[in-house]
């Protein structure tokens, strides 16, 4: 017979059923503020990507947006199309290649998104006031922590975060 293993500390049970509550939360915040600004949870994904990676200075193409949100082809196009006619993206041709269209998200995008989210910022960092510095270094080790073991492969061991 297999050895079943050790339950896991009370602590650690709590905080997985306190990150999915803030999971959940958060999902519903964000269906919210997307319909505030007439945009889908996945227009959102998409232009969040958008602008991470003109942040880093990466040019997407459509192909690279529908592999990073797992869309098919028509998808993905209807998301591109859905963001290029609210006037939050557009589709322009690679200066180096001309045969390549890379997709960019546009300042109103932004402008938008920072009024979408903004009011949802400013209640998260209010209900932070009360912590320490310390605590909050700690919570955010803790948030690390469960972020690397959701984008680990399913059979990867947990690994804890230094600290």
């Amino acid at each position: 017979m297999t050895p079943q293993p050790a339950p896991d500390p009370a602590e650690h049970v709590a905080v997985v059923h306190a990150l999915r509550a803030f999971s959940e939360g958060a999902e519903h915040a964000v269906d919210d503020a997307g319909r505030g600004i007439g945009l889908h949870r996945t227009d959102l994904k998409a232009l969040a990507h958008l602008m991470r990676c003109a942040d880093e200075d990466r040019p997407v193409t459509a192909t690279d947006l529908g592999a990073h949100l797992h869309l098919t082809r028509a998808a993905t196009t209807a998301v591109v199309d859905r963001l290029v006619a609210s006037g939050h993206a557009r589709r322009r041709r690679d200066d180096v290649d001309r045969r390549r269209v890379l997709v960019e998200h546009t300042d109103s995008a932004r402008r938008d998104g920072a009024a979408a989210f903004l009011p949802l910022s400013l209640r998260i960092s209010g209900a932070l006031t009360p912590f320490t510095a310390e605590e909050l270094r700690a919570a955010l080790r803790v948030i690390e922590a469960a972020t690397a073991a959701l984008q680990a492969p399913p059979d990867a061991p947990a690994a804890p975060v230094p600290g």
